[in-house]
């Protein structure tokens, strides 16, 4: 089964930055808000290698994912890093008391995705 990565973002931009970066080596599952990516990860059609997320979705934001991983032990299984255009402190000590292993703020480029996503592949192997 060919390896996904999920992207988790309510701009189509982004998810097609992302994709665009990732195409040539993953599936790339578009979410625009955090009950996609959990529906994504509940169907178990897919083998998910890692998630990127936005903190600020409707619906489902990014926090009401990270509860769900935590809530059911997901973070080893699949390794979260959040892309965010909220820089603030208060976001980011937020987001780091979950187990997620990075942050990316938005504006980023292609290399900075690949980076990433090759850096939650290798921590979690």
């Amino acid at each position: 089964m060919d390896k996904a990565v999920i992207v988790a973002d309510d701009s189509m931009i982004i998810k097609n930055i992302v994709e665009k970066a990732l195409q040539n080596d993953y599936i790339v599952l578009k979410a625009s808000n955090g009950k996609e990516a959990i529906d994504y990860i509940t169907k178990k059609e897919y083998n998910i290698v890692c998630m990127l997320l936005d903190l600020n979705m409707p619906e489902y934001d990014g926090f009401m994912v990270l509860n769900y991983f935590k809530n059911n032990n997901l973070f080893k299984r699949i390794p979260i890093s959040i892309i965010s255009g909220d820089d603030t402190k208060e976001t980011i000590d937020r987001a780091f008391t979950y187990d997620i292993i990075d942050m990316l703020n938005k504006p980023f480029s292609s290399d900075n995705i690949k980076s990433i996503v090759d850096k939650m592949i290798s921590l979690n192997n």
